[in-house]
């Protein structure tokens, strides 16, 4: 007796999905206006801290450098549909970040062996 199957079996007796098939993957409802209404208040946060300067320059950087990193993240997240990937996607934005971090660290001494050198002095022979 001879038994035919109808198309290619995968292991386990299951029939294979033809090749060159994918399935659309589940679309996600992102609410843009409200990440819109978002980035709007943390643009005039950023206006009204750029607007009230501390005395301590560190507080201002801070201050702007995490309202733009949360601004970034929102795009990044919503925009970019980031927040629906996989984790392999995470680790490919993740290695960027680290030897940028790493690279501005690197030159924080160059920076600072610079500045006294920053400053206007008079030129030989002026009062």
């Amino acid at each position: 007796m001879e038994t035919t199957t109808h198309g290619p079996v995968g292991r386990m007796g299951e029939p294979e999905e033809p090749h060159g098939h994918t399935e659309a993957l589940p679309h996600h409802p992102v609410n843009y206006i409200m990440i819109f209404l978002v980035l709007v208040v943390l643009t005039v946060v950023t206006v009204a801290v750029a607007l009230h300067r501390f005395e301590n320059e560190a507080i201002n950087l801070l201050l702007a450098m995490l309202v733009a990193s949360v601004k970034a993240a929102c795009v990044a997240l919503y925009f970019m549909h980031l927040k629906f990937e996989g984790k392999l996607i995470y680790l490919i934005l993740i290695v960027p970040l680290i030897l940028c971090v790493i690279l501005c660290c690197a030159l924080i001494p160059d920076i600072a062996h610079a500045m006294p050198f920053n400053r206007m002095a008079p030129m030989p022979g002026q009062h």
